[in-house]
């Protein structure tokens, strides 16, 4: 066995599940009682485990036929899917159930909170599993209110009868109160990553990551919702980003073989224990049958994903630093070539995306030219840029669930970004040269941002209204993040975070099908079956992914109906009090 994976025992959990506090028989007071009466250390870790496989998902479930966090991008102007995503095209409608609304995790959580004293353990040990546990809840809430908002604040276990299974949803700002007590609590019981030595376990580290990350989701999105409180939750973030950065907690940014190949070797790694920049990763070994499925199915092809072109073209020119709509180059602002309009830009884009042109940043392709979705032989992809990140040639094999690659749950790399950004919306310090700087220094880009950088429409088209004090640095970092970020499932939550959501509006297009690349037989197949759309940079004629192949293939976000999903109908059913969201209505 490669490393020591959490297996997740069943033992208590005859107990400790419910599916739904609405419609659930509740917990076995009596049994629960005298599990924790008697309950060991290993007895209080077995509890946690459970939850570990709920709520990390990293590459998806073992045995699962997916891409993992992969797919979180599918929801976003950053994958187009062959099979068009709903939300992304915001076609989908209200629901009748939702497994988002399940508080089965949650009913686990408040059992474990309620009873754990009982446990004859050392205090010590026992507030780290409820650490642990208290972590878990704040993600589990996380979760809900980036999808419903206003949710109920359940912290109790509930019995039939309670008033509180009938009550209304609370507001986003009492809950989200709540989740900075649990997660302060959790911080100061946990232990650090340092002193357990385990990357796969939840760590004081992870807590401050975990309360970085939905600060700055929480600061955000009031500030661009028009929403009070804004600016508290980004101080939190910005502090909280800052405590990780201190030397003590030592993460530092992977610098692999070398600049030209360190980001892409960042995520094909089969253990993290080691590894400088991960905080906390979820572990896969097919050899106890835990094994994914990601580089399988970006290299089978089965079901063609690929970037967008609107996502490749925020990467920057490498010859001159600027955005491509303004850099002049050859093969940038003026499409040439394939291979030349994904040379000479940011080192990141061809450890992310695969070239046709042979050589060290192949990855899968192996030369060729990339497959047009199923239309085409070869190696396919939906749009013609294929995906590299997350793709291991060693680790590939056409059967399922052999993976051994880890997944990075939280990596110090969001950590610098939630620093920069929070920061430059604050108007404090982003520390450009320690956040988005060191970021660019770790593939070898030379060009660093400045706190003065030069306006990009592209990015004013994105992103047309900042409310922070220097409007284009802050532009500027979030293109950093879409970057460095790419393909790990956060584009869509920031969209919704920074009032961006029209941007999923934007025509959704694929690569300009040059002479070079692709033959005449290639290109009359693509007419035959594939649109095209003019670009926004270069004004040529680019794959247009959807629309022949789609009966309502047009996107429609509505705000600000979209930027939540709808209350679950029979919930509101079950609980009249419960209301719907603004547009949602029946």
């Amino acid at each position: 066995m490669k490393k020591l994976i959490i297996l997740f025992g069943g033992i208590l959990f005859v107990m400790a599940q419910s599916c739904d506090v609405l419609d659930k028989e509740p917990l076995d007071t009596i049994s629960t009682e005298q599990y924790f009466s008697t309950a060991s250390a290993q007895a209080l870790e077995i509890y946690c485990n459970d939850l570990y496989p709920k709520l990390l998902s990293g590459h998806g479930d073992p045995g699962a036929y997916g891409f993992g966090m992969l797919e979180g991008d599918y929801q976003s102007d950053n994958i187009l899917p062959w099979d068009a995503n709903m939300v992304a095209f915001s076609q989908h409608t209200i629901s009748t159930s939702d497994d988002n609304w399940k508080w089965e995790n949650l009913r686990a959580c408040n059992a474990f909170l309620e009873y754990y004293e009982q446990s004859p353990e050392s205090e010590e040990l026992k507030h780290q599993y409820a650490g642990e546990i208290l972590f878990f809840r704040v993600m589990d809430y996380y979760n809900k209110v980036r999808r419903f908002g206003d949710v109920p604040w359940y912290d109790h276990v509930l019995n039939p009868g309670d008033e509180d299974l009938y009550k209304a949803r609370d507001s986003r700002i009492l809950v989200m109160e709540n989740m900075v007590k649990d997660i302060d609590q959790a911080i100061e019981w946990l232990p650090t990553k340092a002193e357990t030595g385990k990357v796969y376990r939840i760590s004081k580290d992870a807590a401050l990551a975990l309360k970085a990350r939905f600060c700055l989701f929480e600061g955000t999105y009031r500030r661009y919702h028009n929403i009070e409180g804004d600016t508290e939750y980004l101080q939190m973030a910005y502090e909280a980003a800052g405590e990780l950065m201190k030397p003590e907690y030592g993460y530092a940014l992977f610098t692999g073989s070398s600049p030209a190949k360190a980001y892409h070797e960042l995520f094909i790694q089969a253990d993290y224990n080691s590894n400088p920049e991960v905080i906390l990763s979820r572990e896969y070994d097919p050899g106890v049958g835990k094994g994914n499925n990601v580089t399988r199915m970006i290299g089978v092809g089965e079901t063609p994903v690929g970037f967008s072109r609107d996502a490749i073209e925020d990467y920057l020119c490498a010859t001159t630093g600027l955005p491509i709509s303004l850099c002049g180059c050859e093969g940038h602002t003026h499409h040439t070539t394939l291979a030349a309009e994904l040379n000479n830009r940011d080192p990141r884009l061809l450890q992310t995306v695969a070239t046709p042109e042979p050589g060290d940043y192949t990855y899968q392709l192996n030369g060729q030219r990339p497959g047009i979705g199923k239309l085409l032989s070869g190696y396919s992809s939906s749009t013609g840029y294929p995906i590299a990140k997350f793709y291991d040639a060693e680790n590939f094999t056409a059967e399922h669930n052999q993976g051994t690659l880890d997944a990075p749950i939280f990596r110090y790399a969001e950590i610098l970004l939630i620093r920069a950004e929070a920061g430059a919306e604050l108007g404090l310090d982003p520390e450009l040269d320690k956040t988005v700087n060191a970021l660019r220094d770790r593939v070898g880009f030379t060009h660093h941002l400045t706190t003065s950088p030069r306006e990009d429409p592209k990015l004013v088209a994105e992103y047309p209204t900042i409310k922070g004090p220097n409007a284009n640095l802050i532009r500027e970092i979030r293109r950093e993040r879409r970057v460095e970020l790419m393909a790990e499932g956060y584009r869509y939550s920031d969209l919704m975070r920074w009032a961006c959501g029209l941007r999923l509006n934007v025509p959704k297009l694929g690569v300009i099908v040059d002479d070079a690349t692709f033959s005449a037989e290639d290109r009359a197949i693509l007419e035959e079956n594939l649109g095209y759309a003019n670009t926004e940079i270069t004004q040529e004629p680019a794959l247009d992914v959807y629309t022949k192949r789609m009966s309502n293939p047009v996107p429609n976000f509505i705000e600000p109906k979209n930027y939540l999903f709808s209350i679950p109908t029979n919930q509101i059913g079950l609980n009249p009090n419960l209301t719907q969201n603004p547009g949602w209505e029946l």
